[in-house]
């Protein structure tokens, strides 16, 4: 009997086995099969005419078609089959339905996206496109579609078991919303000074909070504007609050003909993003009627937002100027109109129901949901934003840019632009160079309160400046030469250095570019160096980290060990700083602030390195004697007491994150990690977390490029990890290590697919019969 009972158990374990290997060499077949195809031939509806992808050895995508129209069509269809949960997971964040996929974790963003009226946003994109920018997405849209409808397209359906939904206009109207709500300014500002202003005196506030330092660049000089704007009368309005501690952000800069080897501009672009597995960027040529337009675009949408056409070369960063507001408002003085929520949740048999209130202003922040700790209690908090504008013409604003012959032209494109406010760079193959902004920037009374938006003529703008150069780091844009206040969170030390180092040299080449882009020295550490060296350790380690640090020259790089001693230092140090004074609100607030900390360490704020919960008096360098010694002794138990052996690499390592490489199992398929130098304040900016364990860098250069005008085809692009979302894809990871390495690539534009470089791979798109 028991020789039976065993038998048959054997059997149903077998049987179990067996159904397992079954299943899981399906999901194996469903997994690889979802990877892209590369090349042969795809019969399908909604072409005119054959079209061709034709991907070079570094994936990048080279579309040929018969009309604009097939091109956007392929482009489509290809970043469905690069990037469709990509594109999927910027849809649901505008939406607000995240939390179909990933269950409760996720309702807290679903409902910021639906108070925030995210959805209507995109209707109004949509409402107000052009017919030949509608003609563009629309094919695009068919493209995209064409290819969900042959199914399988991204193995993470396969493990969230889902399947995707269509694609249409809204949806890449919904990438763009998603976008310029990232890179809006203003909601943390005014959140960070409600809460700062609970423990803070005024004194202390704007010590904490400071403004703009005088000894900081501008990117616009104002011998330039005065040439532009004239003789400017100041307006009597209160300090713009130019915030200066906004490090991580984006690099730009571009020089004239005459500071250049090749004796045409050079223009220079590193937009720094959230690293993201895949990229955020998709490189990609399209062969339009006008000519080849390179460069970068978002999945999602069938336009290059940063890159170069036949006539000129382009480059953005973020200005940081204010146009998002948490305002107070009396229930009793203002209207309100509601509307009901519905949010679908996983695992969840009831959908979550919220009740968005609404004024003329904006939406009404519900506390249960949002954290309203500073703001008065018996007061409406209103959230006002140019991003929600209704009068969003950003679509046919980069197709303009797409299209624009030259300078001109270019300024003219941004004239439909309303958000996210940009710096943009622009070079021309006719030698000028030129900086202009565009978008909605409001103009605010004496109170604060919004009187309308400066007009599109009287935002920064200046070409060919008489030194020949112009820089921007995410510092304040222009001082008070401009004619109208800039509030905002403003970067510092990375444009000064960019300019030290442009200053340097009279002429560039795109290898002087490409090491500025790489430059892991940081100006903040040049700037207290001399104080941090007058500290006093009191153990054997901080001695030891201390005497490494003279005659350091300010470079965090990879291979050295002065990175992680400073970082480490750097953290414990502006806590043991301003902690006392936050108290229950420092791990609110808890960030480098490095002008701040210049400020401490150097300048006029001494005091704040007193401890005042204590009654003795702390001088800076007995405080951060006592907060190397701490930091030293947090690395010697991750890294060992041998100094000589550390190496800030090993600690900082880019983090391209995956919403699933922390799953079980699967998630070191979707996970990229690299080793990089740098820090927040350095122009190859590498931030990590204050507020978390470790250096893992989850912000840097989202994509480098520098584009040639004397021959655009000499033009350098790479961004990280890879063109693919595929994590089996050959190009999922394989520009990790040149990113990370400082190397590019270039996409050229004088070849066609009939003779494509070595190494290419042809997909032919035809029209079923």
């Amino acid at each position: 009997m028991l020789k039976w009972v065993l038998r048959g158990g054997l059997g149903l374990l077998a049987l179990t086995v067996l159904a397992a290997l079954v299943v899981g060499a399906w999901a194996g077949w469903r997994f690889a099969g979802s990877q892209p195809q590369l090349e042969g031939v795809v019969e399908i509806s909604g072409l005119s005419a054959p079209a061709r992808v034709v991907r070079d050895r570094h994936g990048v995508a080279h579309i040929f078609g018969g009309s604009d129209e097939d091109v956007f069509f392929a482009l489509g269809y290809t970043h469905a089959s690069e990037r469709f949960f990509q594109m999927d997971m910027l849809r649901r964040s505008a939406q607000g339905r995240l939390s179909e996929l990933f269950g409760d974790v996720a309702i807290r963003s679903d409902v910021r996206a639906r108070t925030y009226g995210f959805p209507q946003a995109t209707r109004h994109i949509v409402a107000n496109l052009s017919s030949e920018a509608r003609i563009a997405i629309e094919a695009y849209v068919s493209g995209v579609n064409a290819r969900l409808e042959a199914g399988n397209p991204a193995p993470e359906y396969l493990l969230l078991r889902t399947r995707p939904e269509p694609w249409t206009l809204a949806d890449s109207a919904a990438v763009v919303i998603v976008m310029a709500d990232d890179l809006a300014a203003g909601e943390w500002e005014d959140r960070e000074r409600a809460r700062a202003s609970l423990v803070l005196d005024d004194s202390q506030l704007a010590q904490f909070l400071t403004d703009f330092p005088d000894w900081a660049p501008t990117t616009l000089k104002d011998e330039d504007l005065a040439a532009v704007f004239g003789e400017i009368r100041s307006e009597m309005l209160p300090p713009p609050g130019t915030q200066p501690d906004n490090e991580p952000g984006s690099n730009a800069w571009v020089v004239s003909a005459d500071r250049t080897e090749t004796g045409a501009p050079l223009l220079a672009n590193d937009p720094h993003l959230g690293l993201s597995a895949p990229s955020i960027w998709y490189l990609a040529r399209l062969n339009l009627s006008f000519g080849p337009v390179i460069g970068a675009n978002l999945p999602g949408t069938p336009f290059v937002t940063l890159g170069r056409n036949a006539h000129g070369a382009w480059g953005f960063t973020n200005t940081g100027f204010k146009v998002i507001d948490l305002v107070e408002r009396d229930p009793e003085d203002v209207q309100i109109t509601s509307r009901t929520e519905t949010i679908n949740v996983r695992g969840q048999r009831n959908p979550v129901e919220i009740i968005v209130r609404e004024t003329a202003e904006g939406p009404v922040l519900d506390s249960q949901w949002f954290d309203l700790t500073g703001f008065d209690a018996e007061a409406l908090v209103v959230r006002r934003s140019t991003v929600s504008s209704p009068d969003n013409r950003l679509p046919d604003a980069t197709l303009a840019i797409m299209r624009s012959t030259g300078w001109d032209d270019f300024v003219e494109a941004g004239r439909g632009w309303t958000a996210p406010m940009q710096n943009m760079h622009y070079a021309s193959v006719d030698g000028t160079i030129g900086y202009t902004t565009a978008g909605l920037l409001p103009i605010r009374d004496e109170n604060g309160e919004w009187t309308g938006f400066i007009p599109f003529e009287g935002l920064p703008r200046v070409a060919n400046p008489a030194g020949g150069s112009i820089a921007s780091g995410n510092n304040l844009p222009a001082r008070i030469t401009n004619p109208h206040p800039l509030p905002g969170r403003y970067a510092v030390h990375r444009a000064v250095r960019i300019e030290e180092v442009l200053d340097a040299r009279r002429r560039h080449s795109i290898e002087s570019f490409a090491a500025l882009q790489m430059d892991v020295t940081s100006a903040l550490a040049r700037a207290i160096l001399p104080a941090l060296l007058a500290a006093e350790p009191e153990s054997q380690l901080g001695i030891e980290a201390l005497a490494r640090l003279e005659g350091w020259d300010g470079s965090l790089d990879a291979d050295g060990a002065e990175g992680l001693i400073l970082s480490a230092w750097l953290r414990v140090l502006t806590d043991a700083i301003w902690a006392d004074e936050l108290g229950e609100q420092a791990r609110y607030l808890r960030g480098p602030r490095p002008v701040f900390l210049q400020e401490v360490l150097t300048g006029d704020a001494s005091s704040w390195c007193n401890d005042v919960t204590t009654p003795q008096i702390d001088t800076c360098p007995v405080i951060a004697g006592l907060a190397l010694d701490t930091a030293m002794d947090e690395l010697a138990r991750t890294n060992g007491r041998d100094i000589t052996r550390w190496r800030w690499g090993n600690a900082a390592r880019a983090y391209f994150s995956h919403p699933l490489d922390s799953v079980p199992l699967i998630g070191e398929l979707f996970e990229v990690r690299v080793p990089v130098g740098g820090d927040g304040t350095t122009v190859n900016v590498a931030n990590f977390s204050y507020r978390s364990e470790g250096f893992d860098v989850v912000h840097a250069a989202s994509l480098r490029a520098i584009y040639d005008l004397a021959d655009l085809n000499n033009s350098r692009f790479m961004h990280g990890p890879g063109q693919s979302g595929h994590p089996l894809s050959p190009h999922y990871r394989d520009l990790a290590e040149l990113w990370s390495r400082g190397e590019f690539i270039q996409i050229r534009d004088d070849w066609t697919y009939s003779g494509p470089p070595q190494g290419s791979r042809t997909l032919i798109l035809r029209p079923a019969n």
